[in-house]
């Protein structure tokens, strides 16, 4: 009994983001585990190391989800994502409305039908964007 039980739990403290960082674009470390939640937290919860820059691509191995940072570089997402099943999520970040319909419509047949259930979701370039509380822009 001293040795506990075989267990399965993450605890995550909520804090609140620093504006400025968020507005340089330098908080998807912070939200990584958000996005792991919202793709049904599939395989060990992703961590980007302190000291690594932002990808431009983030694809974590044993997960159901990637990231595109930068738009202008749809084409090496989509070479990530060529033959996967079992994607349930990519999350394209992008302020534009337009550029993201185009870019979902390219996921989605480049892997869709490998995926059926694949959500493509847009992420602003403003994490805070995504998470505002009654403002109708929740992720």
């Amino acid at each position: 009994m001293r040795e506990g039980f075989a267990a399965n739990l993450a605890y995550f403290k909520l804090d609140f983001l620093d504006k400025d960082r968020v507005a340089l674009k330098r908080a998807f470390r912070e939200i990584l585990p958000l996005l792991w939640l919202k793709a049904g937290a599939v395989g060990p919860r992703p961590e980007l190391a302190p000291d690594a820059p932002e990808p431009v691509v983030f694809a974590p191995a044993g997960s159901n989800f990637v990231v595109l940072l930068q738009e202008s570089r749809l084409a090496r997402l989509l070479q990530t994502v060529q033959g996967q099943k079992g994607l349930s999520h990519v999350f394209i970040v992008t302020d534009s409305d337009e550029s993201f319909k185009t870019m979902a419509a390219e996921v989605l047949e480049a892997v869709g039908r490998a995926n059926p259930d694949l959500q493509v979701v847009q992420l602003y370039r403003d994490y805070q964007v995504n998470f505002m509380i009654n403002q109708g822009a929740s992720l």
